[in-house]
């Protein structure tokens, strides 16, 4: 048995046998050598005796180049000696490495990532709706946790998730943050169930953005569930909630709404002129309707003289939002209780409005000064004096394309719609065609 100074220089120009194979024992670590077969693969080994058997251990290929897998020279000399060492404790290395590549795949098997699309095959593909299906990737592969893609799922410490939703809060997404605690509880709480890890790192988490009520943004799933709760209250309130989604105005403009102020319903080109006494800012504001939104107004019973779209009397605005909003935050609880998900954060009316702006941004990707000229809002010198009223003409075309792409945004939503357990319903969702799918007739609120 040849001996030679192993070096990693010596060691790449060993020419392979003749025939069969060769090994080569270090000079340096006489138990220690390299083998090299007729093919010219090199793989270094030990020899050492085990419980009194001299046993002949493979440690692994040889690195000859740089981008080579395998061991080099020095992890090969250090792993021989390591397992010399065990071998004399009357440890077998071979059981050793089984245990150490058993534990390799395991981790590779439950890192955040592969146990994420696991989750989404097994839990939320099978049993939830296609708007859900993108919370959860958003949730589970986006940007904010994308740095725990490679992190076995037992590793992710509470300080990890805290660390994320408080990034979020701090950059202004306190909603986002709220959404992202959601899902990432749904799944830790699933990946225990699985036995994959003790306790979930979002146990006993509170919604970072739970004071800031301000913050609130609804999800996709979210919209489609309060959709479709109010096509279930009937009557004036079932049509006003949701113009106030479709065009994003305050709860008392849209609940004030005259006919007087509707223009072109029939025509191409439907908008809603509110005048400068009823909005906030004393400025006249037009409102270019989508044709889901017209529809939406077109088919509401005309009752009273007042003019009024929303009224019970015939004489004023409806009221008593406070009582609905709670019937169909009710409707929603019993449904997520029937379905076992978890109850809806709180959110408010006024959430709806800001539900249209954060997804004309982030989603539909509309320019801030297009969106903002669609609430209303007055900001920057462009917008005062002549300026002013020349941008305002000039954004209108801007604003019905945006307005008609949110409503076309909502009703893909309501058309994939929300898990049969949490809508409790097989009501057809609304569409431009048929605004009032889903809606039961209250006689005493039309």
């Amino acid at each position: 048995m040849p001996k030679l100074k192993l070096t990693a220089l010596a060691v790449s120009r060993l020419s392979p046998p003749e025939s069969g194979q060769v090994d080569y024992f270090d000079t340096a670590m006489p138990s220690f050598g390299v083998r090299v077969s007729l093919a010219g693969t090199r793989s270094y080994f030990v020899m050492t005796r085990l419980n009194g058997k001299l046993v002949r251990l493979t440690i692994g290929r040889a690195k000859t180049k740089d981008d080579d897998p395998g061991f080099s020279l020095k992890d090969a000399r250090e792993k021989a000696g390591e397992w010399v060492e065990l071998a004399e404790r009357g440890i077998d290395p071979r059981q050793v490495r089984a245990t150490e590549t058993e534990a390799k795949a395991e981790k590779a098997a439950n890192t955040f990532k592969t146990v994420g699309e696991r989750f989404m095959r097994q839990h939320v593909e099978p049993r939830l709706a296609l708007s859900t299906h993108r919370e959860y990737r958003r949730a589970l592969f986006g940007s904010d946790t994308a740095a725990w893609a490679d992190k076995p799922v037992d590793s992710i410490t509470r300080a990890d998730v805290r660390a994320v939703l408080d990034a979020m809060v701090e950059r202004g997404s306190a909603g986002g943050a709220n959404n992202l605690l959601a899902h990432l509880s749904k799944f830790f709480n699933w990946c225990a169930e699985q036995d994959l890890l003790e306790i979930p790192p979002t146990d006993r988490l509170k919604p970072p953005g739970q004071k800031n009520v301000g913050e609130r943004t609804l999800t996709e799933p979210e919209i489609a569930e309060v959709w479709q709760a109010f096509g279930t209250e009937g009557g004036a309130f079932c049509d006003l909630f949701k113009l106030l989604l479709l065009t994003g105005q305050r709860r008392g403009e849209v609940g004030g709404m005259r006919w007087s102020e509707l223009v072109g319903l029939d025509g191409d080109r439907p908008a809603w002129e509110i005048p400068s006494d009823r909005t906030k800012n004393g400025r006249p504001h037009t409102v270019p309707l989508a044709p889901l939104a017209a529809a939406i107004a077109k088919g509401r019973p005309e009752i009273g003289d007042a003019g009024f779209l929303f009224t019970n009397t015939g004489k004023t605005p409806v009221s008593g939002f406070s009582k609905t909003k709670e019937r169909v935050d009710g409707r929603i609880a019993r449904r997520r209780e029937k379905a076992g998900l978890p109850p809806m954060p709180e959110w408010t009316l006024h959430d709806l409005r800001r539900t249209m702006v954060t997804m004309m941004n982030e989603r539909l990707g509309i320019a801030p000064h297009v969106v903002e000229a669609c609430v209303n809002h007055v900001s920057g010198s462009a917008k005062a004096g002549v300026a002013g009223v020349y941008n305002k003409a000039m954004y209108l075309e801007d604003r019905r394309r945006a307005f008609e792409s949110w409503a076309g945004y909502v009703e893909k939503i309501v058309k994939e719609g929300v898990p049969e357990g949490e809508t409790g319903s097989s009501a057809a969702p609304a569409t431009a065609t048929n605004p009032q799918a889903g809606r039961r007739t209250n006689p005493r609120s039309t």
